[in-house]
């Protein structure tokens, strides 16, 4: 369709001017020689060639020498090109997106019902989410830094430095191991001594012992056992003997509620947090003595570490995975977050402020940066492209100017030679 109408006003012309030649033979030498409406219609031919040429002049002499010419005052958009490019960014900046202009769009706008409609595409939602998960996932990679583990492995210290020794903490201890939770507890931590049983680090620890229980007897005056317990196949036989049966055992009493090693150990904790609950000096001193000893033998650093490992390692895998049920969670805590906030229409308000504001603040002091865009897109573009450009979006309407002053002018012509004719 365009092709079409960017040849209007040359049709036009050429109609204008065949019109005007057939008039002027026909009044020569045709049969209608003395027809006076001849002589009117080739009159209208004629002034229609004459504001056909004038406005071909005009629109040519916008973007070109017309014929190649260089008559003055033509091509004026290539050679007043730095004036049209500055009058362009003068009328941007100033007039259509001037800060009053875009200041009275902000009040007409609710940022918070676009803000709303937003986050309903979960599209956009999962666009917002994103770069939370890369902060998470930044965050999470301290977990494995020095700092962090020496924090916790102090603060752990702390805790159990300020954990209370005394009648209360009886009566919690007594509560816990009447609770379901300590045969969890208990079948955790016999489950953990078993695997530590069977561990080769526990067997060379048992053949350790054995060495020096040995030189311990000998040096007591003792043969028979020490040449004993010195014999390598001895040993390994005591120690696979020792470590398989604990680790049985262990296994065994985790899995019976029944078993005597639970009953015993449950039974033994019970009767020491009475012991505590009543105030027992004894109880308290032994309380104390565990807790300094666990103080002075506890090395977390190696399990804090391995934790957070293993920590940082899941975290990562989940924020990386944006079907995760972390991701999503975090999907679903931002949208209701933010949701939640702007049903409250005091809220709304207050949001819709702080946006139109914090926008006005924002365009007041960076509003010379549109004119800045507009001036450097248009100087970066080549002259003949930027006529190109003007051309193509509103060539068309300029062909039907041209179309208009081939019609206006034959219109004129035309009334023009009637006046005269009627005026004999």
């Amino acid at each position: 369709m365009a092709a079409p109408r960017n040849r209007v006003g040359t049709v036009s012309l050429l109609v204008a001017v065949g019109g005007a030649a057939a008039c002027r033979i026909g009044v020569l030498v045709g049969p209608f020689i003395k027809a006076p409406w001849l002589r009117l219609l080739g009159s209208g031919f004629e002034a229609a060639m004459v504001g056909g040429l004038a406005d071909w002049f005009a629109v040519t002499a916008l973007f070109r020498h017309p014929l190649g010419l260089p008559i003055p005052h033509t091509a004026i958009i290539p050679t007043r090109r730095a004036k049209l490019i500055e009058g362009i960014v003068t009328m941007v900046e100033e007039d259509w997106l001037s800060p009053e202009v875009i200041g009275a769009r902000l009040t007409r706008m609710s940022p918070s019902d676009l803000v709303t409609e937003w986050l309903g595409d979960p599209v956009h939602l999962a666009r917002l989410g994103a770069p939370l998960r890369d902060i998470f996932q930044t965050l999470a990679r301290t977990l494995t830094e020095g700092e962090t583990a020496a924090f916790l492995d102090e603060t752990i210290r702390r805790q159990l430095r300020e954990v209370r020794v005394d009648a209360a903490s009886g009566r919690w201890l007594a509560r816990a191991v009447e609770s379901d939770s300590a045969a969890a507890a208990f079948e955790t931590l016999a489950t953990s001594f078993a695997n530590l049983a069977l561990r080769p680090r526990t067997a060379i620890e048992v053949h350790w012992w054995l060495d020096r229980s040995a030189q311990s007897l000998r040096a007591g005056g003792k043969r028979l056992m020490p040449f004993v317990l010195r014999r390598r196949l001895v040993q390994r036989k005591i120690v696979e003997a020792a470590c398989d049966y604990a680790a049985a055992e262990l296994r065994s009493a985790a899995r019976d509620p029944a078993h005597p090693l639970r009953r015993l150990m449950l039974k033994g904790l019970a009767r020491f947090a009475e012991r505590l609950a009543s105030g027992d000096v004894e109880a308290l001193r032994q309380a104390e003595q565990l807790r300094a000893a666990i103080l002075e033998s506890l090395e977390a650093g190696p399990i804090v570490r391995d934790t957070l490992t293993r920590l940082r390692s899941q975290l990562e895998d989940e924020l990386t995975e944006p079907s995760s049920a972390l991701s999503r969670l975090i999907d679903r805590t931002i949208r209701a977050g933010i949701l939640e906030r702007l049903e409250d229409p005091g809220r709304r308000a207050t949001f819709d402020r702080w946006v139109r504001t914090t926008a006005e603040d924002l365009v007041r002091r960076h509003h010379h940066q549109i004119g800045l865009t507009v001036r450097e897109h248009l100087e970066a573009l080549q002259t003949d492209a930027l006529v190109a450009q003007i051309e193509e979006r509103v060539g068309a309407d300029l062909q039907f100017i041209r179309l208009n002053g081939a019609v206006v002018g034959g219109l004129v012509g035309l009334g023009i030679a009637l006046a005269h004719w009627l005026a004999g």
